[in-house]
């Protein structure tokens, strides 16, 4: 059965997590470990490894807000993949935090991109796990982002606010997908 604990410093999931991040994330995507332990310290943000019978399957990372709550990271170990257990995360994450917008970003749809079906699939998973396109990108140190949310709305400014609350997350800006991205506009939209 899959159960979600609170990564702690000095743990064997604090060392699964770091691992996991690394290895999941490039390295102009990932945050330092120390930090998201840092602000898991924060009543509002959780760092969560999740697990099955003692397999590592992957952890999340989110800060919650008044009514939406933002996954900056969700990863799966590659043990656990391909067996359902992202969308069993997801699942999870959506219980803890009943009646919010669940919100998330990923790279945009690039063709040219040499991870172009990671990013075709990840999309994928997102959408037939009850994701859908706000048409807004998350704008960040020149990187641009696609914004998903599942729940009851999604508000850009609420998102902006909560996004900014995190000490890395000062300079994000929102932007139309469209705008960011222009190459993938017509993509994107027909996507949604």
């Amino acid at each position: 059965m899959l159960s979600a604990c609170t990564v702690e410093e000095g743990t064997e999931d604090a060392r699964e997590v770091k691992r996991l991040l690394e290895a999941a994330f490039p390295p102009n995507e990932q945050a330092p470990f120390s930090f998201l332990l840092e602000q898991a310290e924060r009543e509002e943000v959780s760092l969560l490894a999740y697990r099955d019978e003692g397999l590592f399957c992957g952890f999340a990372f989110m800060i919650e807000g008044a009514d939406l709550a933002y996954v900056l990271f969700l990863a799966v170990g590659q043990a656990a993949r391909s067996r359902g257990y992202g969308a069993r995360m997801l699942e999870d994450i959506g219980r803890r935090f009943p009646g919010k917008t669940i919100t998330l970003d990923i790279e945009p749809l690039d063709d040219a991109a040499s991870n172009a079906l990671q990013r075709r699939r990840r999309r994928d998973f997102y959408l037939r796990n009850g994701f859908a396109p706000t048409g807004f990108a998350n704008c960040f140190e020149g990187d641009a982002y696609e914004v998903l949310a599942k729940g009851p709305g999604f508000d850009p400014g609420r998102f902006l606010t909560l996004v900014n609350e995190l000490p890395e997350g000062e300079d994000k800006t929102l932007a139309r997908i469209e705008d960011v991205a222009p190459a993938y506009a017509d993509l994107l939209l027909a996507a949604r």
